[in-house]
């Protein structure tokens, strides 16, 4: 619930004053209830000294005076001739003299000879006698007849020990009143054991409250008419010692404390007169302040709305009040500046300063509400990632804002999507045209910190609204045609819908090797094709070809497959499979006694992922295989995109053992001279310029000038796809290493190569010492 700035002032000043004056309160109790325990301390420990003197004094006056008795030779003679009447009247003269209420005579026994009070029987033993005699006592406390009786005990010689005097004053009410008006307390002796009062100046229910209540009376108990008004203590009497009973002393507070109720009465009224004069103050206050606040905040509401040109009504007279009139002011120009800034970056991707998809799907919406017609260009920067990796993430960035600044001379609107990808919406469709002269712009080299960085783009294309008539389509339809461009290698893609078949393909085969690499199926196998020796017309190494036949597309082609694998990220996995597989085979016919070596393809990635090759080095060590088993085949294109980097990678792993071989020779763009600089051991003439050898004479001048070169880089040469025996004459006659192909032998499985290696008449014959 809020509250209004007048109502806030008002509850602040109010409740500062209740807090000081409940502090205030606070403070006077405890001091005042601190003050009151500490004159009732004080006021017991008179009272127990008061006590103990009367006690003590009484105690010396019967000391003295029955002294006298015992020294009065009329009642010595009385005593000696058991002269009973004698003695009794001795006894009521003394009684008198020395205000006692017990006087006795008891014999060596303890039997009560002869007593002046009803207490004492003749005849009967009396035990307080007895008991201060056994404890070498003089006097001590006894009850009597639920009378509280303090005894003194004096021997009678005549001339021996032969009696004992016994005198006595009761502790009864009349006696505890005397002793109250001289200590201004109340006075309660009650039973040791049983907690029964024994004499009291209170009624017994009321002293019996007091003393069954262990807490102490307070301020509120007083205040609001509780019986608890007595604070009681135990007083320490050393006359008393050990006797059977309790003196507790218990003073009222009532007097104290009504003194106290007094002060804060006081204090209640003052605080009272204070609520109203803060109230008074605190209306001045909320005048001449809560309207400038009011102003302000009309303001506010302003700039809330977007009017940023809201100005204060007027001004204040508080310092206070106009420094927060101005700094509202700067904060009302900052927030239109930022708003400004913030609507420019949601709308526009910071790196380029081109749109952003946000900004662009918006864009889409409001045109398709319209029904206007549009053309959608997507634009891909193809090896974007390789351009950030090779050149750097700087290098990566400058390319990004030269194609940006190439697009934005082009009327329409761009936006970046993410990574190279680009959407462009030209106010006008473009024919093909425009598209490849837009497209020859942009492949312009981007100079970036002294490096000319070469840039290779792909166009699709989406024509809207017929092919795409909300955002979501669009963007959805633009992944399609863009993946087929990249795939497919054409520079343009133009949406049509059988190309959602195709992307849908390459998406469930993803998905499937993903499916298939992680649960260990037999959907992925390995087969191997011969290498025959031309000079021997011997096996002497297998080609490594992997398979796949899954269970939903059926089989899938290795070319097929495999180009998906490295543009999904899953490529490192495949080989992995492939090397796990292909060791395990090969240490299989290392076992029976199979001397052959197997070649498998890597791709650049995998040359340059130093991890993996780690891995491959791990499974040859754990298969006691040397690098030199395995013959690492790289394709032309590969090693041409950079030569430099290509030969430092080979350069390592050939210092390691490792043997290579120059797949598809023949099929790249550069020079053939790159040779002389590559730590290869083999080439490979690319089977499109075999098949046709025997038959067509261009491709055999082609591999006859290879064979030539070979021989001057003393190369050893490999030719794939031999189909005919003509063929594998021609090669054998030119001087050809190594061929290989349907001629020789389809690809085998395992097993089936196994066999042929026993039957085919170029198979090789096991090592039986080394099997």
């Amino acid at each position: 619930m809020q509250i209004s700035l007048r109502q806030s002032l008002f509850r602040t000043l109010l409740g500062g004053i209740v807090i000081t004056a409940l502090l205030i309160v606070a403070g006077v109790w405890k001091s005042a209830n601190s003050l009151v325990q500490q004159n009732l301390d004080s006021d017991i420990v008179i009272t127990q000294r008061v006590l103990q003197r009367l006690i003590d004094d009484r105690q010396e006056i019967i000391s003295s005076v029955s002294n006298v008795l015992l020294r009065s030779y009329d009642f010595r003679r009385a005593v000696g001739t058991a002269d009973q009447p004698s003695i009794q009247a001795a006894f009521d003269s003394y009684a008198e003299r020395i205000n006692t209420d017990v006087i006795g005579l008891v014999d060596l026994e303890h039997t009560v000879v002869a007593a002046y009070s009803p207490l004492l029987i003749t005849g009967e033993t009396l035990t307080a006698s007895k008991a201060l005699v056994e404890q070498g006592r003089e006097n001590g406390f006894f009850v009597v007849s639920d009378t509280l009786i303090q005894f003194n005990v004096f021997p009678v010689e005549i001339p021996t020990l032969r009696y004992y005097l016994l005198t006595g004053i009761k502790f009864n009410k009349a006696l505890l009143d005397d002793l109250k008006g001289l200590v201004e307390a109340e006075i309660v002796i009650s039973d040791r054991t049983s907690g029964a009062i024994i004499a009291s100046t209170l009624p017994a229910e009321k002293a019996l409250s007091i003393l069954r209540n262990e807490q102490t009376p307070s301020w509120l108990d007083v205040t609001f008419g509780s019986e608890l008004t007595y604070v009681s203590r135990v007083v320490d009497i050393s006359s008393v010692g050990s006797a059977p009973m309790e003196i507790t002393v218990a003073v009222d507070v009532t007097n104290a404390y009504n003194a106290f109720t007094q002060i804060q009465l006081t204090i209640l009224v003052l605080t009272l007169v204070a609520i109203a004069v803060a109230l008074g103050i605190a209306m001045v206050l909320a005048r001449n302040v809560s309207q400038p606040v009011s102003n302000l905040v009309f303001a506010a509401n302003r700039v809330a709305e977007g009017e940023y040109d809201a100005n204060l009504k007027k001004g204040s007279r508080l310092k206070e009040i106009s420094a927060l009139a101005n700094a509202f002011s700067r904060m009302q120009d900052r927030i239109q500046y930022r708003e400004q800034r913030i609507r420019y970056q949601a709308q526009h991707d910071v790196l380029t300063g081109l749109y952003n998809r946000n900004y662009v799907e918006h864009f889409f919406e409001d045109n398709m509400a319209k029904s206007k017609p549009l053309q959608v260009v997507a634009i891909t920067v193809i090896g974007f990632r390789t351009i950030n990796d090779l050149y750097g993430y700087s290098n990566g960035d400058n390319t990004l804002k030269a194609l940006a600044e190439r697009l934005l001379r082009w009327p329409g609107i761009a936006a970046r999507l993410a990574g190279g990808e680009i959407i462009y919406i030209s106010d006008t469709p473009l024919d093909d045209v425009k598209l490849e002269t837009l497209r020859h712009i942009l492949e312009q080299p981007v100079e970036s910190n002294l490096i000319a960085i070469p840039v290779k783009i792909a166009m699709a294309t989406v024509s809207c609204p017929e092919d795409a008539s909300n955002s979501e389509e669009l963007f959805r339809k633009m992944n399609i045609v863009t993946d087929e461009a990249i795939h497919s290698g054409s520079w343009l893609v133009k949406y049509q819908p059988e190309l959602e078949k195709r992307y849908l393909r390459r998406l469930t085969i993803t998905t499937e090797l993903k499916r298939s690499l992680a649960s260990q199926q037999s959907e992925l196998s390995m087969v191997y094709q011969p290498k025959v020796d031309l000079d021997t017309m011997t096996v002497c190494s297998m080609e490594a070809l992997i398979r796949w036949n899954n269970s939903k597309l059926g089989f899938v082609p290795p070319d097929e497959f495999i180009t998906i694998a490295e543009q999904a990220g899953l490529i490192e996995q495949v080989t992995t499979w492939v090397m796990n597989q292909t060791i395990q085979d090969l240490a299989y016919f290392r076992e029976q006694g199979y001397s052959f070596t197997i070649a498998m393809n890597l791709s650049t990635q995998d040359i340059q992922n130093k991890p993996l090759l780690r891995k491959l080095e791990g499974m040859l060590e754990a298969a006691n295989l040397q690098p030199s088993a395995l013959e690492l085949e790289i394709t032309e294109s590969d090693l041409v995109e950079d030569a430099e980097l290509a030969v430092e990678n080979l350069n390592g792993l050939t210092s390691k053992g490792f043997k290579f071989a120059i797949d598809d020779f023949g099929t790249g763009y550069s020079s053939l001279a790159y040779l002389k600089n590559l730590p290869v051991d083999t080439i490979k003439i690319d089977k499109s310029f075999i098949l046709s050898l025997s038959s067509d004479e261009n491709d055999q001048q082609i591999v006859h000038t290879v064979l030539s070169l070979a021989k001057v880089f003393e190369l050893k040469v490999v030719a794939e796809g031999v189909e005919d025996q003509e063929s594998m004459e021609i090669l054998k006659e030119w001087g050809c290493d190594i061929a290989q192909g349907y001629h020789i032998s389809r690809p085998l499985a395992k097993a089936a190569l196994e066999e042929w290696l026993h039957t085919s008449s170029m198979g090789m014959l096991p090592n039986v010492s080394n099997a």
